[in-house]
This record gives C-alpha cells, sequence and structure tokens, in this order.
C-alpha cells in the first residue's frame, strides 16, 4: 500500500491510539484520514473497486446501534474505528521517519443478527511492514457474540512482534466457518471487525546535527 521509511530511528516513546479526535464517518478505497497523529486509509482486496466504495468507517461507540445500522457493532465509552466488507485498515504515523512497534489493542468482529457465528467469528489478520516490503504476519481470534453481542477483547502481540518496529500497518479480517476450522479472508463481503486503544511504541528518526 506503498509504505514508506526514512532514517533509522533513535528517541523511543509511546503513544494509544483511541480515535478521540479528528475524523468520524466512512473511510472509502484510498482515502485517508487522521486521528492523534496516526494516518488511517482504506483499501480493498478487489481490484476493481470503485473509490467510492466503503471499506471502513470511524463510528461513535457510544450509540453503536446508529453507527453501525443492521451490524451489531459493540459498545463503547468513545470512537473506534472499522473494517467494512472485507476491507483493509492501514496506520502509519503521519510524523516522517516514524517507525511504531505495535504492543496491545482491543478488537472485536462484527457481524450481522441475519447469520449464525461459531465461537470463533473470525480472525484479525495484522500485517507488520518494513521499510523493504517485507511484512511480518500475526492472527488473533475474534470471539462470535455472546449475550449482549459483539464486544471488544484486548489482545497484546508476541514478543517478537511487539518488540520489531514497522513502517506501518495493515488490518483485515478472514472469515471462519461453523466449526472454526477454516477462516478465509476477502471471500464473502462479510470480513468485519472494529479497533480501538491501539498502542504503539514509536521511534523517531534522529534529527542531523
Amino acid at each position: 500500500a506503498g509504505l514508506t521509511m526514512a532514517a533509522m530511528g533513535s528517541a523511543h516513546a509511546d503513544t494509544t491510539l483511541t480515535f478521540g479526535t479528528g475524523y468520524s464517518g466512512e473511510i472509502t478505497v484510498g482515502t485517508a484520514v487522521v486521528s492523534e497523529g496516526m494516518l488511517i486509509a482504506g483499501y480493498s482486496f478487489d481490484t476493481s473497486a470503485l473509490p467510492s466504495d466503503v471499506v471502513g468507517a470511524v463510528v461513535d461507540g457510544t450509540d453503536a446501534q446508529a453507527a453501525c445500522g443492521a451490524l451489531q457493532c459493540p459498545t463503547s465509552n468513545g470512537s473506534y474505528v472499522t473494517g467494512l466488507n472485507d476491507g483493509i485498515i492501514e496506520i502509519t504515523s503521519t510524523t516522517p521517519g516514524q517507525l511504531l512497534s505495535l504492543k496491545s489493542f482491543d478488537a472485536s468482529f462484527l457481524g450481522s443478527s441475519a447469520f449464525t457465528y461459531p465461537a470463533t467469528a473470525g480472525l484479525l489478520v495484522v500485517l507488520g511492514f518494513h521499510a523493504d516490503g517485507t511484512f511480518d504476519r500475526q492472527n488473533y481470534a475474534l470471539d462470535g457474540p455472546g449475550s449482549n453481542g459483539f464486544q471488544f477483547g484486548t489482545y497484546n502481540s508476541s514478543i517478537t512482534f511487539g518488540e520489531a518496529k514497522y513502517v506501518g500497518f495493515d488490518f483485515f479480517s478472514a472469515v471462519c466457518n461453523d466449526s472454526g476450522s477454516s477462516c478465509v479472508p476477502a471471500a464473502t463481503g462479510r470480513g468485519q471487525f472494529a479497533l480501538d486503544n491501539l498502542q504503539f511504541g514509536t521511534a523517531v528518526a534522529a534529527v542531523p546535527e
């Protein structure tokens, strides 16, 4: 998705992306919005997708029913980002040369009341990209709905993935079959998820003297 990087970093800090400031509304193919120093972009696996096609949204979790319509979205005390219709959500820093380590995040599957879901409704796939275009991958199991529908769970990165520094991350969902034994991305149009409270470690490129 066109990720680039400047020089290696030397200054380190942590930041949490809560989607509490900035844009709210739909994210369409190839568009990007800014929230709390992060660039949030939407992409599609479908090569014929149009710029007007919706692949995500920043929604108000305090009124999830109004924000999500037919989807069962988790409730929250603030805003969060969703990936919709097998969409890809990409997150990079707006600071030139800043590298990111993904420490933890909250995530939920999003589903329709028109379908039934197994205990593992889907996988959240996270790709961490290096400057040369190679990437590392982590999969996280997303629970099916409980008595209160889909709700956020907290997920921690593995030690290796959480300490590595990347130029950015892609997030997308794979829908699982009834037994949860097979999970396939970009095949049904129902790969949908919510993300919030992403904790990043950051390394800012050193400024030459």
